[in-house]
């Protein structure tokens, strides 16, 4: 690899860096006056920010970084940024407790697909749209809840504090 590309690469990481530690710290500067729902919806705010934002970024098996995500890498990566543990695999991802009702789907929530080949995991952002890495020779995008992704929703889950 040349010196530029290691460069580039490097660059992006720190920028990145900075971004989500930038996100993750602007909500210390909310007054303090504000109620614990109101902080949560700071939060589920930044997580679809810094989802959407990782558009554009090519699909990887088994990529969690700026390099290349696939499906629960990208939700493992984004809910981390907010100091939120998650499993690493979209079955695991899948199992999570925490599940709601699509009526009750809040921007920021996990949806879990159950697909022909496997789980797979999203971010959703509201209005019917949600952010993952689709699959290989793709990039992570912003997709719509078509009928077929409809069909294939087996789980809403929410891994914010309750008071949503």
């Amino acid at each position: 690899m040349d010196g530029t590309r290691a460069w580039r690469r490097d660059g992006r990481h720190g920028l990145l860096a900075a971004l989500c530690l930038l996100i993750a710290c602007s909500s210390c500067a909310v007054r303090e006056t504000r109620t614990a729902p109101q902080l949560r919806q700071v939060q589920r705010r930044q997580i679809v920010a810094l989802a959407t934002s990782l558009a554009g970024i090519p699909y990887v098996f088994g990529g969690g970084d700026i390099d290349g995500f696939d499906c629960s890498g990208l939700v493992f990566y984004v809910y981390d940024c907010f100091g939120i543990r998650l499993p690493r695999s979209a079955r695991r991802q899948a199992g999570l407790a925490r599940a709601v009702s699509w009526k009750r789907a809040t921007a920021g929530d996990i949806l879990a697909f159950r697909l022909k080949h496997g789980w797979h995991t999203a971010i959703y952002i509201g209005d019917q749209c949600f952010v993952h890495a689709p699959s290989a020779g793709e990039w992570v995008r912003v997709e719509t809840m078509s009928d077929y992704w409809r069909q294939c929703l087996q789980a809403v889950i929410s891994v914010l504090p309750d008071g949503r």
